[in-house]
């Protein structure tokens, strides 16, 4: 058969740069070549035995044959370093020095091998058999002589090769360290475990030696062995002093650790019986106590995911990472001549890839027994409930004593006299028909008519309900196969289970449950509609109509009756609670409209949401991870503070604490203070102040405002403040100190603002944009009690603004729910009359399309204004919704490979004729508008 030879050629350049190729050559087999088979073997010493070898001269066949052209070369490999001087600076290249030792003729027959003997020293050598005709066969091996180190594994001068004369020990062995150095000196022998063992200075001679080093109990499974070497400075040669490093694993033998489990399993076994499992532990003292595990698994799933059965001998007993540091003493080391200061260098590694996967269909065979205790005997008996399943299963052992581990497994195989295959798919979409497909296969089974019965099962195994949807009758010889195939649609969207099962004569009795994931068709659509509902009678009816091609099970009615109707009061809280990131700006959004969300809703009739208090405590419990010694909060955490954020966050934890949440107090008291002394040592400033304002705003709401500059700012400095949003909260800190004319002239500039405000354009510093500053607006104006007669009329600005955008901040939204509590507050006078009964105040209500089934349901307004309301339709549709456009234009055409335009409609219920594994060109077209 052909042969390949690899040819590794590196490049290193000076600089330190590597280029690598690989040449892959073929190897010619119409020539000779010749055999080289070490006869010693490796690792004992030189003088223990002899260095010897067969040579045999292979022919095309691959038959020896005679020849008496074959010469040897025996060559000893010595390595060292190359010091020489470039640009002022001392560095080395590696020199390996050749000096034959022996060599001959060979002569060899037909017959035999030749055979070559040397007795050598320690030391790494290199054996050369070459023909004397030219371009005839030649080769080569490289070979340590004892358990030699020679330096030429090694990157630099500063390494150092060692070697241990042995794998492993036992405690009370004495292990021989080889130390391979070219100039000797003095070397610091250290033995490092868990601590250190060992430390000792010996003299390593010039060439090398060797250490005796004790192996002591408590090595555990082993420990390092480290060699520095150190070499002086040579003041005559110009040369700096250094020191070499080595390190070396000594590993302690493990048997005596170790424990033996045996596992008898039968060698079939039937799907859904009941599977004992017999374990013997051996290894076991006298009275010593041991505990186990037992996991059984699909060994199909083993050999797909790589899993290996788990072997804590294996990894207790196995080499660990070096635990110490190794140090330079600088004092042998810094060059004299130069007084250079020495550099050190470190390198880390990253973390592995994770594996995620989907749920399947089928049963999973994946049993654990837990922990459990073996007997006096070394004996434990483990049972489980093999579920309907058909293969082979991995039983796989886990024991323990206080010193000892050890594992074992063992396989058995699971099946039925007839065999059950199902083909399904992974998930199912409402709407699909799918063909489930069922192999049969009768293996021991008698001949006759089997039966094959698919149906649903709803329910856990207490309370089993079972639906018939199809069967079939095939008959069935010995050793036959079917493949039955049944047509389901799914009703529903959500989890499904099916079951087939498949009985016949003898008792056969086979089942398989399947379960499936149903999705709707489309994503999640919201389908709103916003009408004004007359004073004095006018009526608002509701009726199936609405979700007509909906899935009743994924849909939601939202109905909201009052001056907040148009804010969308659920979704807001829907997406802060599910908002994704946890910085301090988005963990305080997300919370701090959920202080209110227990009141919003008992204003609405909504029932309470117990665990919003939780959250909101998580939420303060959180954000104290984030303020520094100094009492400001950072975005991430305590590095980088922000000043408009620290007022915010001072701001939720006021309001969480007026609201009953608990507050620690050393670090609100600390928040305040930072705000007070940000106010004492803050300069004039010619536009902005949000920040500023912010601060005097949270002090004044917690009584600490200075009122000499709040009113110097509102009379001097007020039209320096950038934003909306800062003016109102100058506004609504003098509401709260009683001046009641400086505020409302406060909130009149931040209501001008509102109407002259440009479009937003990039970011803001404080996180906000036009529309938060309107929703925090009309929240301050309804809190502080100024300003509310224009409150209503901004609150239909900003609900306008809100519906035309597709997405909003955690800011705006948080803002908007806290506009949508204060309008609440004020708009406690709305009468309603929901289905015959009277609601005072503002209504919300959730809805189920199952709600609307025995009838329409019926609003009517009896106050004296006009109220607005809004239906939101939130779920999925069995029908597609029409296109949208924002801005682009998607245009798909679909071709043959030939080019020819293909009608795809079959693809959607069409005639056109598409076939499995049709392969069609996709061509998308983006234009913008």
């Amino acid at each position: 058969r052909p042969l390949e030879a690899e040819l590794l050629v590196k490049l290193v350049e000076s600089g330190g740069r590597t280029i690598e190729r690989k040449l892959i050559l073929p190897v010619d087999l119409k020539q000779p070549r010749i055999g080289i088979k070490p006869l010693f073997a490796a690792g004992q010493a030189p003088e223990d035995q002899d260095a010897g070898f067969e040579i045999v001269l292979l022919g095309p066949d691959g038959k020896p044959q005679a020849s008496d052209k074959l010469n040897w070369t025996l060559t000893r490999l010595d390595q060292n370093w190359q010091w020489y001087r470039r640009d002022g600076n001392w560095t080395y290249d590696s020199v390996t020095t050749k000096r034959k030792v022996g060599g001959g003729a060979l002569a060899l027959t037909a017959d035999a091998p030749a055979k070559i003997t040397q007795p050598l020293g320690w030391g790494k050598y290199r054996l050369d058999v070459a023909s004397t005709e030219p371009n005839g066969p030649a080769s080569s091996v490289t070979f340590n002589a004892g358990w030699y180190a020679t330096g030429e594994n090694v990157d630099s001068p500063e390494q150092l090769d060692v070697a241990l004369d042995k794998a492993s020990y036992k405690s009370g062995e004495t292990a021989k360290l080889r130390v391979s150095s070219k100039l000797g000196g003095k070397a610091l022998i250290a033995v490092l475990g868990d601590k250190l063992h060992l430390m000792q200075t010996v003299d390593i001679a010039k060439g090398g030696g060797e250490v005796e080093i004790p192996v002591a109990d408590g090595l555990g499974a082993g420990a390092y062995v480290t060699a520095l070497v150190y070499r002086p400075m040579d003041e005559a040669s110009k040369r700096m002093p250094g020191r070499a490093v080595g390190v070396a694993w000594l590993g302690v033998d493990s048997a005596d650790r170790e424990l033996k489990v045996g596992i008898t399993l039968p060698d079939k076994l039937k799907s859904g019986s009941k599977l004992t499992v017999p374990v013997k532990v051996e290894g076991l003292a006298s009275g010593e106590d041991a505990r186990i595990t037992v996991a059984a698994v699909d060994l199909g799933i083993l050999n797909l995911t790589r899993f290996e059965t788990p072997a804590p001998e294996a990894w207790f007993n196995a080499q660990q990472k070096l635990s110490f540091e190794i140090r330079d003493f600088y004092g042998r080391l810094i060059d004299g001549m130069r007084a250079d200061r020495g550099k050190l260098k470190s390198g880390g590694d990253g973390s592995g890839p994770v594996m995620q996967g989907n749920p399947t269909v089928e049963t999973v065979v994946s049993l654990y027994s837990g922990i459990l205790k073996v007997g006096a005997d070394g004996t434990a008996n483990v049972e489980f409930d093999i579920p309907d399943f058909n293969g082979t299963v991995r039983v796989m052992a886990v024991a323990w004593s206080g010193d000892k581990t050890g594992h074992g497994q063992a396989d058995v195989i699971v099946r039925d006299a007839v065999a059950l295959t199902v083909a399904v798919p992974r998930f199912m979409t409402l709407g699909d028909e799918v063909n489930l497909g069922f192999d049969v296969h009768n293996i021991d089974g008698p001949d006759g008519a089997y039966k094959i019965a698919l149906s649903q099962v709803q329910g856990d195994s207490s309370s089993e309900r079972i639906t018939s949807i199809a069967d079939k009758s095939p008959t069935l010889k010995s050793g036959a196969k079917t493949l039955e195939r049944f047509a389901y649609r799914p009703t529903d969207v959500g989890p499904l289970t099916l079951r087939v099962a498949v009985t016949g004569p003898g008792d056969i009795a086979v089942k398989r449950d399947m379960t499936f994931d149903v999705f709707p068709p489309a994503n999640d659509i919201k389908r709103t509609t916003i009408s004004s509902i007359k004073a004095n009678g006018g009526k608002l009816t509701l009726s199936r109509d609405l979700v007509a091609d909906m899935i009743a099970s994924r849909t939601k009615i939202n109905l909201s009756v009052g001056p907040t109707a148009r804010l969308d009061v659920p979704t807001l809280l829907t997406q802060l609670d599910r908002y994704p990131y946890g910085c301090a700006e988005q963990t305080v959004s997300r919370a701090l409209p959920l202080v209110y969300a227990n009141a919003v809703a008992a204003q609405l009739g909504i029932a309470e949401d117990k665990a919003l208090k939780e959250r909101v405590q998580g939420a303060v419990t959180r954000v104290f991870e984030m303020q520094d010694s100094s009492g400001a909060f950072g975005v991430w955490g305590p590095s980088t503070v922000d000043l408009w954020l620290t007022a915010y966050v001072t701001d939720f934890l006021t309001r969480a604490k007026e609201n009953g949440a608990t507050v620690p107090a050393e670090g609100f008291a600390r928040a305040l203070e930072r705000l007070q002394n940000f106010l004492s040592y803050a300069e004039d400033f010619e536009k902005g102040g949000e920040d500023r304002a912010y601060a005097i705003y949270v002090l004044a709401r917690n009584g600490r405002a200075p009122i000499g500059e709040l009113r110097y700012y509102a009379d001097e400095r007020l039209d320096r403040f950038s934003t909306t949003l800062a003016k109102a909260q100058i506004g609504a800190a003098l509401a709260m100190m009683g001046d009641k004319e400086r505020a409302e002239r406060a909130f009149s500039a931040a209501m001008a603002g509102m109407e002259q405000a440009a479009p937003d354009s990039g970011y803001r510093a404080d996180y906000g944009s036009t529309l938060r500053d309107g929703a925090a607006l009309v929240t301050l104006a309804a809190e502080s009690g100024v300003a509310k007669a224009d409150a209503p009329k901004l609150a239909s600005v900003i609900a306008k603004a809100y519906e035309t955008r597709s997405y909003t901040s955690t800011q705006e939204q948080a803002w908007l729910l806290l506009a949508a509590k204060a309008l609440n507050d004020e708009a406690k006078e709305t009468t309603l009359t929901v289905n015959g009964q009277k609601v005072k105040g503002p209504t919300l209500r959730s809805l189920v399309p199952a709600d609307l089934k025995d009838g329409a349901l019926t609003i009517t307004n009896d106050g004296d204004a006009a109220t607005d309301a809004v239906i939101s339709v939130i779920g999925a549709a069995l029908t597609p919704e029409p296109p949208v456009s924002k801005g682009f234009k998607i245009e798909r055409t679909a071709y043959t490979l030939d080019g020819k335009k293909a009608d795809l409609k079959s693809l959607s219920g069409g005639s056109a004729s598409v076939k499995q594994n049709d392969r069609f060109v996709i061509v998308v077209k983006v234009s913008s508008e």
